[in-house]
């Protein structure tokens, strides 16, 4: 009846019962840490690279300069602000965003998680105060109900990416206006 510290005290994931251990579903914590190890992976090195490249071309630059040498010309990724690029930008945010959504609509829709023993025995004592009877009870505690793992509201993260790229569609199509009108 009495559990151990480690059961009560340990990490949520991993939840003894009398017959086996049970894992639950994909959870928040799991996906954070999913994200977080993406970030560092490809997020954080990509920036340092552009990083030492704009140093580079900018310290080229200095001593060109100082040496009173022409300055070298700037590749052409440094002039890359054209209207294709707001419109470019504007359907990887906004295909993203859709992604993102159906992403999280989906693991909110196939996670669940065992119900943990606190909210049955709470479940059990409000039957038994309702006027429930011992065997109701008793199979309430036998068979427990699992609960969805990631509310579905959570997949309305992905509007932020939607409506990222849809500024930089509405920003190009601006532009493109302004660039065919007559002055």
């Amino acid at each position: 009846m009495f559990h151990v510290a480690y059961e009560t005290f340990g990490p949520p994931i991993l939840v003894s019962t009398d017959k086996e251990n049970v894992m639950t579903g994909f959870g928040f914590p799991e996906f954070f840490v999913f994200v977080l190890l993406f970030v560092v992976a490809f997020v954080i090195p990509a920036l340092v690279v552009r990083f030492k490249r704009d140093q580079l071309r900018h310290r080229e630059r200095m001593v060109a300069l100082e040496k009173g040498v022409a300055l070298p010309s700037l590749p052409a990724d440094v002039h890359s602000d054209t209207p294709r690029v707001y419109w470019l930008r504007g359907l990887i945010w906004l295909f993203t965003g859709i992604a993102l959504t159906i992403f999280l609509i989906g693991l909110a829709a196939t996670s669940e998680r065992p119900n943990t023993l606190e909210d049955r025995l709470w479940h059990a004592q409000d039957l038994r105060q309702h006027g429930a009877s011992d065997e109701m009870v008793k199979n309430y505690l036998d068979h427990p109900e699992s609960r969805p793992g990631l509310p579905v509201g959570l997949a309305l993260v992905g509007l932020i990416p939607i409506g990222v790229g849809l500024a930089y569609i509405i920003f190009y199509l601006g532009e493109k206006k302004q660039a065919t009108a007559p002055v």
